[in-house]
């Protein structure tokens, strides 16, 4: 669980169609972390999100294995909390 971590979580929302699950100030860097309950990895928000503001670093959690991409990584639902 995200409660799990150091971190105190926060949402991010520009409109009801474009949101954020999470964001979390890691040392000086806003992380956005978008949550998926299936396998379903599309992560349309946390995309536009990642286009519009450059983060260091952005994660989805999901049903999916580990997976590094240029722009976010993949963290599967049980290793949230290696954050």
């Amino acid at each position: 669980m995200i409660s799990d971590t150091p971190y105190t979580p926060y949402y991010y929302s520009i409109n009801s169609a474009s949101e954020i699950d999470f964001m979390i100030q890691k040392e000086r860097n806003i992380v956005p972390i978008e949550v998926e309950a299936e396998e379903n990895l599309r992560a349309k928000s946390l995309h536009n999100y990642c286009e519009k503001y450059h983060p260091k670093e952005a994660i989805r959690t999901s049903m999916s294995d580990y997976r590094k991409q240029e722009w976010m990584t993949n963290l599967p639902l049980y290793a949230i909390h290696t954050i």
